[in-house]
């Protein structure tokens, strides 16, 4: 076992003081996956930025499952519209990754899992209406996904060690 560093102690105080998320419902999970992308597409600065877009095609993506699954859901039993929803919406999913600026694959399909995984489990605060429904579930599970990126960061610059967009904290 490695010597403890100052990285073992900001991401355990960083992680503890996420915890206060959940006094306005935020969904703590979905902040620690993004956080997760920060640390596996290398830790640093530029990280962000790469992983901004495909999250959020992710996202809006499973919005528009959710929205064909309600909508299919109508005409045919609810495992084949969920089926045709994702078959559609992945597949677009699929060639935003053929484009550069959505070109990476781990926040893109994560992001789609995990407005799925808070949608469906209530992990933003329920309003009276659909669309404003889906529009807290991108604001909350999104945006705890994008926290997740800058706690991510701050973890590491907390440290001294984001010194530059190029060193990693693998290096």
């Amino acid at each position: 076992m490695g010597k403890i560093n100052a990285l073992d102690i900001s991401v355990a105080v960083l992680a503890a003081l996420s915890c206060l998320g959940v006094l306005i419902g935020l969904p703590i999970w979905a902040l620690f996956i993004g956080w997760a992308w920060y640390f596996a597409l290398g830790a640093t600065v530029s990280v962000i930025r790469k992983a901004l877009f495909p999250m959020l095609a992710g996202s809006v993506l499973a919005v528009a499952a959710i929205v064909l699954i309600d909508g299919f859901s109508l005409y045919v039993s609810p495992l084949v519209a969920m089926i045709l929803a994702v078959l559609v919406t992945v597949f677009l999913l699929m060639l935003t990754l053929k484009v550069e600026i959505f070109d990476c694959s781990l926040p893109s399909f994560n992001a789609y899992s995990c407005m799925f995984a808070g949608y469906y489990a209530h992990s933003f605060p329920v309003q009276a209406d659909y669309a404003s429904n889906l529009f807290f579930a991108v604001l909350w599970i999104t945006g705890a996904n994008f926290l997740g990126l800058i706690f991510g960061w701050l973890s590491i610059h907390a440290t001294g060690l984001g010194k530059s967009t190029n060193e990693s904290v693998n290096q």
